[in-house]
């Protein structure tokens, strides 16, 4: 095609993905995955198919919630703290004091300490004292976490390069030089935030909710939501970027909705009530089956229906590490990168299966998704945990699968016959 140059596209999107404030933040995030996973085992116990474990576990309930609370519920605190740390280590700063500083900016910004008197502690229980509001703390102070920490790590490395630090003679133990070289910014950002929360009185979350609200479009349970992020997420990977990337603006509205759908669970809906089918989970266990591309299909192929050799060979190597999710090897091996047969169903597969979950969430003919579990689980084992154990799940896991393979077919059958053209030529060349 004309005018198109795939090597300057494929450089500038690596340029973006490289980018270390993207980096870093793709890096928080993935923090807390742990404590997120083992969180959400705990609302998984309440949905066993098994109606005598649901009567004895009904009374743990509120109890059982609380892991999810200290988990996914102060996701913007952790993924701040890692946040920052993550991009000062970029710049070669401390990462503890650089970290700690942000969280406190974050914490200034977002949260408005709140005052339990007497009277309402004896109607609620409560002890009477001041109360932190948690909203904030999770998936709704998200935007403010990632904020925070990137201009605090920038305004630390600022005066670091300008020498306007405290600086300690030779010999002091390095977690106090470090904390005393943080010292002058940490003044300055903190007094900072606090002149903006109290002294101008403008709510940061607020402003970035509203600011950034034409992408929460993307992160609600409607149509276009579903094919906008799947078809940049194939995009990047063509350019040999991780697509990833592209995900990464809508990651706090799909752990805002999952958290909804846990917060729903733990008051006494099921699965099938839960409010939101728009999560990461939709996407890793029904869509991006085998990893981005449902790509498991074209391992399937390449594995048991090639007739050239080196699609027989392939095929071998990259089915086992794609059944757990990992796509690496056969998008660099075949590679994926950048060719021709398969850009397309590469693109179109994962939308059809986007497609086909989403009429099947929004018929409720299967259960939203309400925990988050491994991604290295295969496809169906993953969608049965992450919907509370529905078996329809697994159903449509499978169909998702055969129709990928439909859509890869007449493209691999066209890359195999000229594959198996050229092993013969070479053969017979010999």
């Amino acid at each position: 095609m004309k005018g198109f140059n795939a090597e300057k596209i494929s450089n500038e999107m690596a340029k973006l993905a490289g980018n270390r404030y993207l980096t870093a933040i793709r890096d928080g995030m993935a923090v807390i995955i742990p404590v997120a996973i083992v969180g959400s085992f705990f609302t998984i116990l309440t949905q066993l198919p098994i109606d005598s474990w649901k009567a004895f576990i009904k009374p743990y309930t509120v109890a059982l919630s609380l892991p999810i609370t200290f988990s996914i519920g102060l996701m913007g605190l952790y993924s701040c703290y890692a946040i920052a740390a993550s991009l000062a280590q970029t710049y070669k700063l401390d990462r503890n004091s650089s970290a700690t500083i942000a969280v406190m900016v974050f914490l200034l910004l977002v949260i408005k300490p709140g005052t339990i008197t007497a009277k309402i502690s004896k109607l609620s229980g409560i002890a009477a004292g001041t109360v932190l509001p948690s909203q904030n703390f999770g998936a709704y102070g998200l935007f403010t976490a990632m904020l925070s920490a990137i201009v605090s790590v920038e305004v630390i490395r600022f005066f670091k390069e300008k020498h306007l630090v405290i600086k300690m003679p030779k010999g002091v133990p390095a977690s106090v030089s470090n904390s005393f070289t943080a010292l002058i910014p940490a003044a300055v950002l903190i007094i900072g935030a606090w002149i903006i929360k109290e002294g101008l009185h403008f709510d940061v979350n607020a402003g970035l909710l509203s600011l950034l609200s034409p992408l929460a479009h993307f992160g609600k349970d409607n149509f276009v939501s579903v094919i906008t992020p799947i078809f940049f997420n194939s995009l990047f990977w063509l350019f040999g970027v991780h697509g990833a990337i592209s995900s990464t603006p809508v990651y706090p509205y799909w752990y805002k909705n999952l958290y909804a759908n846990i917060s729903a669970v733990s008051k006494g809906a099921t699965a099938a009530t839960a409010p939101h089918f728009m999560t990461e989970q939709f996407f890793q266990f029904f869509v991006y089956i085998g990893g981005s591309g449902a790509i498991l299909a074209l391992c399937i192929l390449l594995a048991f229906f090639s007739k050239s050799a080196m699609g027989k060979t392939l095929g071998k190597v990259v089915i086992i590490p794609s059944i757990f999710n990992i796509n690496e090897p056969i998008i660099f091996g075949l590679p994926i990168v950048l060719n021709p047969y398969f850009a397309a169903p590469f693109i179109l597969a994962p939308i059809a299966d986007g497609i086909i979950t989403w009429f099947a969430m929004i018929t409720h003919l299967v259960n939203r998704t309400i925990a988050l579990v491994p991604w290295t689980l295969p496809a169906p084992i993953g969608a049965y945990m992450a919907t509370g154990f529905d078996w329809r799940a697994i159903i449509l896991t499978i169909i998702n699968i055969f129709v990928a393979i439909l859509i890869y077919f007449p493209f691999f059958k066209i890359w195999d016959k000229r594959q198996l053209e050229k092993e013969k030529t070479a053969a017979a060349n010999k």
